[in-house]
């Protein structure tokens, strides 16, 4: 082997070695990422169930506003405008359910 063909071998060698030193470096730096990512979807999807149950919560409130005039006012106080129908349907026992309407 001559002297340029060894020293050839030797940058290519080298060169293997600082791009599988880059490989490595940059697959732990996509791991972090990859890590923080998925927390920050777990806080996501958590928000998402309290909102599905704060919205549950306040359905309910606005149920238990319709004879509960205390619970009525306070949503109003809260800036929820709560208006029942003037006409309420009839349901098949034959009594009267007003309907309600939520506006934040």
């Amino acid at each position: 082997m001559k002297a340029w063909q060894y020293l050839v071998t030797v940058v290519l060698g080298v060169a293997c070695l600082v791009l599988a030193f880059a490989v490595i470096k940059t697959g732990k730096a996509n791991q972090g990422l990859q890590t923080e990512l998925q927390r920050q979807q777990m806080d996501i999807n958590n928000a998402q169930r309290v909102m599905q149950m704060g919205n549950t919560i306040l359905q309910e409130m606005v149920n238990a506003s319709v004879r509960n005039e205390k619970m009525h006012k306070l949503l109003g106080d809260n800036g929820y405008n709560i208006q029942f129908q003037t006409t309420p349907p009839t349901t098949s026992s034959g009594t009267t359910t007003p309907k309600k309407a939520v506006t934040p």
